[in-house]
């Protein structure tokens, strides 16, 4: 038991190691002039396309976007990203296709993660607004000796408020703040693509 107990602090003192990580991710993804590259093998149309989708409405299989936001949570959000889909002949028409459904899907879930950052920025403004309301509603009270009770919840109010406002922005802003920017890395993706004779070389 102790010996597995050491083995594991061993492997989580290896694995969290920032240097590891760095020179996993070096040798893994970048390449020398600092971008990434990601390699996906397709080997037939139906694990590209969503088969359930037609025309305008045409998706990619939701393991595509799995599989990229897996590889690219480890990167840095300033870091470009080649991405390399490899494995079958696609026409011109259905490589554009491609880029432009995965510009579609990053650009759709930026909007949706823009709308929460300004839901976040909104409430923590509101929230400071009323604590310093409060605040000052308090001393004010305070001052021309107000009420016992009224103090006691201008008080409770304000310290609320400011305490929610910081809440929010530790846990909801700041967290949405970086899935912006991790969204807008693969809305910028660079995808090419290399039949399996190709990738072989």
């Amino acid at each position: 038991m102790d010996d597995f107990k050491k083995k594991m602090d061993e492997k989580i003192k290896l694995y969290s190691n920032k240097q590891y990580l760095d020179g996993y991710i070096r040798n893994e993804f970048l390449t020398s002039d600092g971008d990434a590259d990601i390699f996906l093998i397709i080997h037939e149309i139906d694990e590209l396309f969503d088969s359930r989708t037609v025309r305008d409405q045409t998706d990619l299989v939701s393991d595509i976007y799995d599989f990229i936001e897996e590889k690219t949570s480890m990167l840095d959000s300033t870091i470009k990203i080649h991405l390399h889909i490899l494995g079958i002949s696609l026409s011109p028409k259905d490589q554009e296709r491609v880029r432009h459904i995965l510009k579609e899907h990053y650009a759709i879930e930026l909007y949706k993660a823009q709308k929460r950052y300004n839901e976040y920025r909104n409430k923590i403004l509101g929230l400071v607004v009323i604590g310093l309301l409060c605040f000052f509603s308090y001393l004010f009270m305070a001052y021309h000796m107000g009420s016992e009770f009224f103090l006691e919840v201008l008080g409770f109010l304000f310290s609320f408020s400011l305490w929610e406002a910081l809440d929010c922005y530790i846990y909801s802003y700041s967290e949405t703040k970086e899935e912006r920017k991790a969204i807008t890395q693969n809305l910028l993706l660079d995808v090419d693509f290399q039949t399996e004779e190709d990738a072989n070389r």
